[in-house]
């Protein structure tokens, strides 16, 4: 019976041992990860141009909001949080671009570093959009490279949120300036979403929206609509260094599209915030060693 109980003891401690590496394995794997750009629109409330966000805002260098064209302001709250959208949080207020039928409502702001899609990171991009219309919506927030735009997220004219490469970005679709990867998901429904996106040199370009879990093990984002853009389309390398909230609305409907929360970094995580791995782990492991205790206990 001694010799069953220091077995099961040196069981029990092994297993704890393990898991912590686990644990220790999974939280220095995160801690690489860069956030490059976080942008929460908590600045004051009034137009935008000229501001920026503060703590815990982040950016690549000191740059304000500028380029405006339209009525572009930052208004009072955040938006709110899709329903079993998984770990994100909310800080301060959101950017609001009203829609002008004739005209397009656009507000730029430079990273103040150019950026290439060629390096073998991966780079991830997320924020909350919500349109206010119910027709020709096509909004969204694009990279730019000066003054041409390489990359949109966002709905598309016809009110599905899409990724879209612009700018020959594809070598090998019917319309090559123009190429997008659809979702099907309707932004008509006047509802606010979380979109996620990759860009993997020039293998995939690819979108989620309203990601509900995580994949620890790919790095990737889980239970949502997604859509991709892939290598065999022909994908080419581009340059950014500047990023457009962007509304071409068509519809003479008054309304806005809101912006909230963009994040960009090098891995998921990052801009899709989950639940402490380091916490998950050391509860898995409190919770394993209880049950473990309590078996030894009743073998006595």
């Amino acid at each position: 019976m001694v010799r069953n109980h220091r077995f099961s003891r040196l069981t029990t401690l092994t297993s704890l041992a393990v898991l912590v590496a686990i644990g220790v394995s999974v939280r220095c794997g995160t801690a690489t990860a860069t956030l490059i750009a976080y942008d929460p629109f908590n600045q004051t409330a009034g137009a935008i141009s000229g501001t920026a966000s503060t703590s815990p805002g982040v950016w690549p260098t000191a740059q304000t909001w500028g380029g405006v064209g339209g009525t572009v302001n930052i208004t009072s709250g955040s938006l709110s949080v899709p329903s079993g959208v998984v770990g994100l949080s909310t800080d301060g207020n959101r950017a609001v671009l009203v829609n002008n039928a004739t005209n397009q409502v656009a507000a730029f702001r430079d990273f103040g570093t150019t950026y290439n899609t060629a390096s073998d990171t991966d780079l991830w991009f997320s924020f909350l959009y919500r349109p206010t219309v119910t027709s020709g919506i096509n909004e969204g927030i694009s990279l730019f490279n000066g003054t041409q735009e390489m990359l949109f997220f966002g709905s598309d004219g016809n009110g599905d949120l899409v990724i879209r490469a612009v700018q020959g970005q594809s070598t090998t679709a019917s319309d090559a300036n123009n190429q997008f990867a659809n979702t099907l998901v309707d932004a008509t429904s006047n509802q606010t979403f979380q979109i996620v996106a990759r860009i993997r040199g020039t293998t995939e370009y690819k979108i989620w929206v309203d990601p509900t879990g995580f994949d620890h093990l790919l790095g990737v984002p889980t239970g949502s609509k997604t859509a991709s853009l892939l290598t065999g389309t022909g994908l080419q390398t581009f340059s950014f260094n500047r990023i457009r909230l962007g509304d071409a609305t068509t519809s003479s409907t008054a309304g806005s599209a809101d912006f909230d929360e963009f994040r960009m970094a090098t891995t998921a995580v990052e801009v899709v915030p989950e639940p402490s791995t380091w916490a998950m782990a050391l509860g898995g492991v409190a919770a394993f060693f209880w049950r473990q205790s309590r078996r030894s206990r009743r073998s006595r």
